[in-house]
Parts: C-alpha cells; structure tokens; sequence
C-alpha cells in the first residue's frame, strides 16, 4: 500500500508549495490536479469551520479553489504559503457569509408575507424558528469575528500573531475574541456534555 513520505521523524513531508504555484503558473496541468488534491480538504474544512453549514462551505470552497489559482502568483514565495491561503478564504468568507445573511433575511420576510396573506400564526412560526436555532451547531452561534479568530487559531492552529495579520487586527483583539469565542461554546456545550467533566475533575 502507498504511503505519505516522512521526515525522519515520521511526520508526513509537507507539500513543496512553490513547487506547485510554478508548476500552475505555467500551466502544468499535472500540478494543478496535485495542488487541488490537496488543497481541496483544507480549504473545505475551513469554509465549513467559518460558515458552520455543510451546503454553504460546499459552495463557498468551490469559489475559494478557484480564487487561489486566479491568485496565486499574488503569493509572495519567501513567506509561509498557509496563512496567505487562509486570508483569501477568509475574505471569500466574509463575502459568502453578508450574501448568505442578505439572502435569510430577504427569505424570512417573504416568508412574513405569507403568513399574514394565509393567516398563519406567527407566534407559532416563531417557535418552530427557535426550536431550528436550538438545533444549530455551537459554533454557529458564535459572532462571525469570534468564530473566525477561534477557527484560525484553535482549529487551524495558526499562531496568534498569524491569526491577527489574516484578520487586520492587533494580537491583543485575537485573544480577546479568542477569550469571548471559548466561554460562549463552553456556555452553549454545557447542556450536551453534561456534569461528567465536573465530577472528573473533583475527582481528582
């Protein structure tokens, strides 16, 4: 069975990026399927940590991939290759997240229309849109700017100083929001956890 090639160490051998951006930006066909193959999994994983809907990130890496390759000689080689890609998905980001809200927004008031044009009850809409929210993810729930810094920084494990150069915020604001981000999915996780931590921690 093949396997990854490994440093010495045993780690997996890191992708030679600017061995892959010459190779796309001279048309290398067989380098542009190799830099999606592994760019693919990253870049939906981290539309998916910034969107929190499976359909949404779907859309939005698509979009992400194509960006990368319109851009990639906008990469300037001599620095990291990671935190220039996750900048341009984060701004991609952005962008899908203010259509996605525009397009909600715009949905539900029709959907107000509606109801008063068939007489439905809008308190009992209301109680059903409150039981959808309930069933939301914790990491949905989080303010975008919260959800971004705990996604690049926890999930993607960016260092701080990386996460606010991506953001165009200072360090202290990422660990702030990191701060906010990490109380409010303790808050929101607590009713599915449970006690179980607690009582293993006093057991201690």
């Amino acid at each position: 069975m093949d396997t990854l090639p490994t440093h010495p160490a045993g780690e997996p051998t890191p992708p030679d990026w600017g061995h892959l951006a010459a190779g796309i930006l001279r048309g290398d066909g067989e380098l542009l399927g190799r830099w999606y193959e592994l760019e693919w999994p990253t870049v939906y994983r981290l539309c998916f940590g910034l969107l929190a809907d499976h359909a949404e990130a779907e859309d939005c890496a698509q979009d992400a991939m194509l960006r990368l390759r319109n851009r990639i000689a906008s990469w300037d080689s001599t620095r990291a290759y990671e935190p220039w890609r996750r900048s341009v998905v984060l701004n991609l980001c952005r962008d899908h997240g203010r259509r996605q809200r525009a397009r909600r927004d715009a949905e539900q008031a029709g959907a107000i229309r509606r109801t008063a044009t068939h007489g439905e009850d809008p308190a009992a809409n209301a109680e059903l849109e409150d039981d959808a929210r309930m069933l939301a993810t914790a990491l949905s729930q989080l303010p975008e700017r919260e959800r971004e810094a705990f996604v690049l920084r926890d999930l993607e494990e960016e260092t701080t100083e990386n996460v606010a150069r991506i953001m165009g915020i200072a360090a202290s604001s990422v660990r702030s929001l990191l701060a906010l981000a990490r109380r409010r999915l303790r808050h929101l996780l607590e009713p599915a956890l449970g006690t179980e931590g607690d009582e293993r921690e006093a057991a201690r």
